[in-house]
């Protein structure tokens, strides 16, 4: 199956009570759609980290900075909860 990885992801991030904008790269494999979160390479291995999100709350953006907006709630972890 062949994946895509060239497209971007915008979304509205609240962190510590303040609003940011944030840009994530996504993956498209067949219907499902990914948040890459994480890339670690490992001389010829790629291990990634990814989210999975409902296609169907992407909105298509026409500006530059993202190709994507993301109208779903993104729980993105957070390495000082491991």
């Amino acid at each position: 199956m062949r994946i895509k990885t060239q497209k971007r992801l915008r979304h509205l991030s609240l962190d510590n009570g303040q609003r940011s904008l944030i840009d994530l790269p996504l993956e498209f494999e067949g219907g499902r759609v990914f948040v890459l979160w994480d890339l670690v390479i490992v001389g010829r291995h790629q291990f990634k980290a990814r989210i999975e999100i409902d296609p169907k709350l992407l909105d298509r953006l026409n500006g530059p900075g993202g190709n994507y907006a993301y109208r779903g709630h993104l729980v993105l972890p957070r390495p000082q909860d491991n």
